[in-house]
């Protein structure tokens, strides 16, 4: 039996190496696996006191995530997900929501609430319908996603707060802002002293249905059907009956 000379060996080493490369990405192996990507959705839930302990789940439009909230209310969560994602906060008898439109910082608090019930409103459906459709109604997942209705729905909640309570939130942009003494966390202290904010850490009814008739009034293009996310921004809004 003759040995295989030094050039033929590696000639032969070489290809064994390409055609198990060849195997492997054939065979669905190496970093692509076709899921979700990985992110990490964090914020701070709270109700004026941080909501310690509090259990977070993340229901989103592929993937679910859960975490629980430390001492002072924050919470991180990384998991496989496409978004947008409902969150819900729940905690020493209290049970609040928000959402997150992808990787990043969300607050879970009462204004998050209240931005829900406005956003349920421009879509022409209520808060639990909104939380249950994430997964399946692509027209809540657009309005979820849309950084212009985001953006325009927070300023309408805040200027519904102005008018209502003559309180003038720190900052417009309360479902991703840092939490600090003098800011977020001061103006949930605000709005538990004038009793915008019951007990169990949710807007009071009154300010339910002016948020919900309010996001009535400047409804997103398309609705509840699937179209895009194209809403502006709302007035005031009334009162009415609170259905969440």
């Amino acid at each position: 039996m003759k040995f295989l000379n030094g050039a033929m060996l590696r000639t032969l080493q070489f290809g064994s190496m390409a055609l198990a490369t060849g195997a492997l990405v054939a065979c669905g192996g190496g970093s692509g696996s076709g899921g979700p990507p990985v992110g990490t959705v964090s914020g701070t839930a709270a109700v004026g006191a941080a909501l310690a302990n509090a259990s977070i789940t993340l229901s989103c439009k592929n993937g679910s995530g859960s975490a629980t909230s430390d001492a002072s209310g924050v919470y991180s969560a990384t998991f496989a997900f496409d978004g947008p994602c409902t969150i819900t906060a729940t905690g020493g008898g209290i049970t609040i929501h928000s959402f997150a439109a992808g990787a990043g910082t969300f607050n879970v608090t009462p204004l998050t609430e209240l931005l829900l019930d406005y956003i349920a409103g421009q879509l022409g459906t209520t808060v639990s319908g909104l939380l249950s459709g994430i997964s399946s109604n692509a027209s809540f997942q657009s309005a979820l996603s849309n950084g212009t209705v985001i953006a325009n729905a927070q300023a309408a909640v805040a200027k519904l707060i102005n008018d209502t309570y003559a309180i003038e939130l720190s900052s417009s942009s309360f479902l991703t802002v840092s939490f600090t003494s003098s800011g977020a966390d001061a103006d949930l202290d605000t709005l538990l002293a004038a009793d915008a904010i019951t007990a169990n850490g949710q807007p009071v009814a009154s300010l339910v249905s002016a948020a919900q008739a309010a996001g009535t009034a400047a409804p997103i293009s398309g609705g509840n059907n699937g179209g895009g996310a194209t809403g502006g921004t709302g007035g005031s809004g009334g009162t009415g009956t609170t259905t969440k």
